[in-house]
C-alpha cells in the first residue's frame, strides 16, 4: 500500500474512532470531517472538469461547485450521505446536507436529464422544465402519465406548482451570477449544473458523475465516463500523425455580428482533436465571441470545411443558406459543398452530444480524413449535400 494511501487511512480511522467513542459530547458538524483531513491526502474523483471536485470520506460525499468564471473560486459545498450515515453528525436542517437517494428531484437541465437516463434514475425526479423541446422519449412518457410534473416553461418557473409538489432539491443551470435567482423564494435547496461551461469534451462529460453523486449510482457513472474517455482517446488517437489538417471555422452571421468559437472553446478542441486547423486556434476566449462579417470573411473565405449547427427552424440545404445571406456563397467551403451541418433538433445535439463527445469527435473525424473511418456512419454532422 502506497505510504500516502496507509496515511489517509490512519488519518480517517482515528477520527472516526473519536467521533464514535465520545457519545455523551455534542455530534461534530460534518464538514469537520473533511477538514481534518489535509488536503494532501484528500483526492478529487474529477479529473478532466474544472467546475467542481468531488470527495468522498466515510460513506459522506462532499461535492464542492466552482464559480464559472472565476477560477478556484466556490460558489456551493454540497454534503450527500445515506440518513443512517448522517445520523453520526449535527446537521439540522442545513439546505447543504443532501440524503441520498431522494424521490423528489426536480431537474432543470436537459443535458443533466440525458444523464439521468443512462444511469436509470429517471425514477427519482418529478419534475422538469421546457418540456416541449426535451426529446427523451422516456421523459415524454412519464410527462404524459403525470409521473414527471412540468413545472417552467418558456424562460418561467411556476412556482405555486414547485411549492406544491415540494422537490426535495432542484438541479438548475443558472446563466447570469450576479442576479437573484427566482427560485430563491422557494427555500428549496437549489444545486447549480454548469456543464456547458467546461472547454473540453472530456470536461464536460465528466459531469455525469456530479449528476450521480447523489445517488447509489456513482458506480455506474464512473463506468459510463471512463468507457467514454477510452473512445474518446481511442478517436483521438487515430488523428495524431495526419499529414495535412483541412481549416475549418464555424457557426453563422446573426443579427449584425458572427460569433466565433473562442480558440480556448470546447469546439475549439473538438476541432484540434479531429484533426483540424481551426482559423481561431490562437485566440484565447473560453466562449464564443462577436466579429463583424469582414473579419470572418477575411479570415476565412479560403477554409476548407465550414460547421454550422442547425437550429429548430433551419432548412439544411445550400439553397437555403443562401437565401438566408447571399454572402454566404463567396466561401469556398460553400462552392465547394464542405459545410458541416448538424440538425440539432433531429439528433437532440444539445441534449445528448455532452455525455456523447467520441461520437462527435468521430463524426468531425471522418469529416475531415474519411479515409481514417472507412465506413463509419456519422450521428450528429454530415457534409450537407
Amino acid at each position: 500500500m502506497a505510504p500516502q494511501r496507509f496515511a489517509y487511512l490512519l488519518l480517517t480511522v482515528s477520527i472516526l474512532t473519536i467521533f464514535s467513542c465520545n457519545p455523551k459530547q455534542n455530534k461534530p458538524e460534518i464538514a469537520s470531517l473533511f477538514d481534518a483531513i489535509p488536503d494532501s491526502l484528500l483526492v478529487s474523483k474529477v479529473l478532466y472538469a474544472s467546475g467542481f471536485d468531488l470527495y468522498e470520506v466515510h460513506q459522506i460525499r462532499k461535492l464542492v461547485v466552482y464559480h464559472p468564471e472565476l477560477p478556484g473560486t466556490i460558489i456551493a459545498t454540497f454534503y450527500i450521505a445515506d440518513s443512517s450515515v448522517l445520523t453520526d453528525f449535527e446537521v439540522r436542517n442545513a439546505p447543504n446536507i443532501i440524503k441520498l437517494n431522494s424521490e423528489r428531484a426536480a431537474v432543470f437541465s436537459a443535458t443533466q436529464l440525458n444523464a439521468f437516463d443512462k444511469l436509470s434514475l429517471l425514477g427519482h425526479v418529478i419534475g422538469i422544465t421546457e418540456g416541449e423541446y426535451i426529446n427523451n422519449r422516456h421523459i415524454k412518457e412519464k410527462l404524459e402519465k403525470g409521473e414527471i410534473i412540468e413545472l417552467g416553461a418558456n424562460n418561467h418557473f411556476f412556482i405555486e406548482k414547485i411549492m406544491s409538489v415540494q422537490p426535495d432539491y432542484i438541479f438548475y443551470s443558472p446563466y447570469k451570477f450576479t442576479a437573484k435567482h427566482p427560485l430563491k423564494v422557494t427555500g428549496i435547496p437549489l444545486i447549480p449544473f454548469y456543464d456547458y461551461h467546461e472547454n473540453t469534451p472530456l470536461g464536460r462529460a465528466e459531469w455525469v458523475k456530479f449528476s450521480a453523486a447523489f445517488f447509489d449510482g456513482y458506480a455506474r457513472a464512473d463506468s459510463l465516463f471512463k468507457d467514454i474517455e477510452r473512445q474518446y482517446t481511442t478517436y483521438r488517437s487515430l488523428t495524431k500523425d495526419v499529414a495535412s489538417k483541412p481549416t475549418v471555422f464555424s457557426d453563422k452571421y446573426f443579427n449584425g455580428q458572427w460569433y466565433v468559437p473562442g480558440g480556448k472553446s470546447y469546439i475549439a478542441t473538438l476541432f484540434k482533436d479531429a484533426g483540424a486547423d481551426y482559423l481561431w486556434k490562437d485566440d484565447q476566449h473560453t466562449g464564443s465571441f462577436p466579429l463583424d462579417y469582414e473579419i470572418v470573411y477575411s479570415k476565412a473565405y479560403e477554409a476548407d470545411f465550414w460547421r454550422i449547427v442547425g437550429s429548430y427552424d433551419d432548412i439544411p440545404s445550400y439553397d437555403a443558406l443562401a437565401e438566408e445571406n447571399s454572402l454566404y456563397e463567396n466561401f469556398k467551403a460553400f462552392k465547394t459543398k464542405h459545410v458541416l451541418w448538424c440538425d440539432a433538433q433531429k439528433t437532440a445535439y444539445f441534449e445528448r452530444s455532452s455525455l456523447e463527445p467520441h461520437l462527435v469527435l468521430a463524426d468531425l473525424i471522418f469529416a475531415f480524413h474519411p479515409k481514417v473511418l472507412p465506413g463509419y456512419q456519422p450521428k450528429y454532422y454530415h457534409i450537407l449535400e
